[in-house]
């Protein structure tokens, strides 16, 4: 009897442990199966965050771009010239020393393509070191940089043409005051703003909190020179943010 429990209870727990392997099997599975869900919740929650911060600093990589962008633009145009006029020598005389006693010049104002936009004007101005005067009135970066349309560059008034052997009242006048200047004229009427700089120049050079109403950096006069050569031609320029420039044309211009 003993030997037949004995078989009996052995075969009992045989028939428990393959019951219940079952059963820690499947609980294993469970287990292991949750363990991969949380991790994949992990992932998928990393995944989201790597996913957001790439999203994040793409984001900053084109916003820097384009602060990129518009520091680039804003420095082109503060450094584009416009060419206003052209000076050319038709000739000079000189005396039997060599010495320049007269020179005969044309000046011609340029729309912004480089056309001339008016009858070219002659003089003959004793010597040969020849001095522009102008107007000229500078508008705060921030303009120049946002391209605003009525104060986007310095703007210049010609106001005379002489030689260094005479005074400036004995030159000759280029624009008149009170007009608006051929440069800026493209068959259009003077504008109000225009109309108000031009008026009240001295004003705006005298008081400075009066030109800031109007965004103005300088009002004064600037005047720019060259000793001329025969058949020579000369470029005059305004930078947008600053003042007049005076240079020899070559073939390639």
């Amino acid at each position: 009897m003993a030997a037949i429990l004995a078989i009996i209870g052995g075969g009992s727990w045989f028939g428990y442990q393959e019951y219940t392997k079952r059963d820690r099997l499947l609980r294993d599975q469970q287990l292991q199966l949750e363990e991969a869900a949380n991790k994949l919740v992990s992932l998928e929650g990393e995944l989201q965050l790597k996913t957001t911060e790439v999203n994040n600093l793409t984001a900053e990589v084109a916003a820097k771009q384009l602060e990129i962008e518009k520091l680039d633009l804003a420095l082109r145009l503060l450094k584009t010239d416009q060419r206003l006029a052209q000076l050319n020598v038709l000739s000079i005389n000189r005396d039997e020393t060599g010495r320049a006693v007269s020179s005969q010049l044309e000046f011609m104002e340029l729309s912004p393509n480089g056309e001339p936009i008016s009858e070219p004007k002659q003089f003959e101005l004793p010597g040969d070191l020849v001095y522009i005067d102008n107007w000229i009135v500078k508008f705060d970066d921030s303009y120049v940089e946002k391209g605003d349309i009525e104060r986007g560059t310095s703007l210049c008034l010609f106001r005379r043409i002489f030689s260094e052997e005479q005074t400036p009242n004995d030159g000759f006048s280029l624009d008149e005051v009170g007009l608006r200047p051929q440069a800026y004229a493209q068959g259009g009427a003077m504008g109000e703003l225009e109309s108000q700089l031009w008026a009240e120049f001295w004003e705006f050079a005298n008081n400075p909190q009066h030109a800031s109403t109007l965004g103005i950096r300088a009002a004064h006069g600037e005047a720019v020179s060259i000793k001329v050569r025969e058949g020579k031609s000369y470029a005059i320029s305004l930078r947008a943010s600053d003042g007049l420039s005076i240079r020899t044309l070559t073939n390639e211009n």
